[in-house]
């Protein structure tokens, strides 16, 4: 009897270990993507506070916006996409490890996008315009006709949605007003910016979808193909995608960016459309560019990760609560119904707020890593996600 409890311990014991072996351990790539991303965004929506309209548009402001629109805005949004398709892929992959049938796959896909729409509303009527409402609407109502594409048609979609990006792109308000603030963010009335921001909401995120789409598709190859996974074995790949995409992204951007910046006064119909054109289409190879080189900086390390590293990642793994954090911050400090400082800043004076409030970001995800924690809203997701 000694003998057969001891068997079944060492069985036991073998199965736990097994276990452990087999677990699959978080990637550093895709949440430094994610922490370096929250930057990007934060660099992207800071400015859409300032709101001093009798300030004098300096060099500095000028050179601050043009550097912008070369390497933020219009590609964070892509590269936000590109991580959000890699998740569902890797949300997809999982299910499938596991041989749940798809019926249930489908209805984690459709509770996480309900809930991200609940979370995308409220954080449009409290605080700021939304995307992630945008991103639970394709999970819902999207999300399990692409997961499940070949790779071919997926490519054939994401051209074909691109190109009417382009088509469209000229009739979006992008770029030409950024230097001089308007929107909801600078209203002194925080419940009529909240009223029309709310009214707004309910027609933009299902009409946005289709800009995100394409990106969302690629991260759903990436996810596919391993690049994020073990960059390690594709640096020839990785590295041509960084290059090919940052320069078709750049090159595609400083039209629209001397424009913005006022650094270009050619006026005309057809230049503003071509600038808008190409600065929106060629933001998704920046998304693309960008993923891929911070694959590369992965490799790099060569698994040498040091404190800063772990912080980005800590943070990449709770990027939803900081996205909302971060609009939190934004309309404490510089909104005029708050702490109304973007009232007395330029710029750079948003961008120097915008890299602080990341900093202070990557330091409370440490705090939270340190101790074991989740976001808050990673767990209310996982946690309404889950079927009963």
């Amino acid at each position: 009897m000694i003998l057969l409890l001891r068997s079944d311990e060492t069985l036991q014991e073998k199965v736990i270990q097994d276990h452990i072996q087999l677990a699959p351990k978080r990637k550093l790539t895709p949440d430094l993507e994610r922490g370096f991303m929250l930057l990007f965004i934060a660099l992207a929506h800071a400015n859409l506070f300032l709101f001093s309209a009798d300030r004098e548009i300096t060099m500095t402001d000028q050179i601050s916006v043009f550097l912008r629109q070369l390497f933020i805005d219009s590609r964070a949004f892509p590269l936000f996409a590109i991580l959000f398709g890699y998740g569902l892929h890797k949300l997809y992959a999982r299910q499938e490890m596991k041989e749940s049938p798809w019926r249930e796959t489908k209805k984690i896909l459709k509770r996480r996008g309900g809930w991200m729409l609940v979370i995308g509303f409220l954080h449009a009527s409290l605080f700021f315009k939304d995307i992630i409402g945008v991103y639970g609407f394709i999970a819902l109502v999207f999300a399990e006709q692409l997961l499940r594409l070949s790779n071919r048609k997926m490519i054939g979609l994401a051209v074909t949605l691109l190109t009417l990006v382009g088509i469209i792109a000229p009739f979006m308000p992008r770029g030409f007003e950024t230097l001089a603030a308007a929107g909801t963010a600078v209203m002194e009335n925080p419940i009529e910016a909240s009223l029309i921001r709310m009214f707004e909401w309910i027609f933009y995120t299902p009409f946005l979808s289709y800009q995100y789409i394409p990106g969302v598709l690629i991260g759903i190859l990436i996810g596919r193909s391993g690049f994020l996974d073990n960059p390690e074995l594709h640096k020839k790949t990785l590295a041509g995608i960084a290059m090919i995409g940052l320069s078709l992204s750049i090159a595609g951007a400083i039209p629209l960016a001397m424009r913005s910046s006022l650094l270009w006064s050619v006026e005309g119909e057809i230049a503003a459309a071509a600038a808008k054109i190409l600065h929106i289409t060629t933001g998704y190879a920046g998304g693309a560019g960008w993923t891929a080189l911070i694959g590369l900086i992965v490799v790099r390390l060569n698994g040498n990760q040091g404190r800063f590293v772990r912080s980005i990642a800590a943070l990449g793994q709770r990027s939803l609560s900081f996205y909302l954090f971060q609009s939190v911050m934004f309309v404490l400090i510089l909104a005029p119904f708050a702490g109304s400082l973007g009232g007395h800043l330029g710029q750079m004076g948003s961008d120097i707020i915008a890299l602080l409030v990341w900093t202070l970001s990557v330091l409370l995800a440490a705090v939270l890593a340190g101790k074991s924690l989740r976001g808050p809203f990673e767990s209310f997701l996982r946690r309404k996600s889950r079927l009963s």
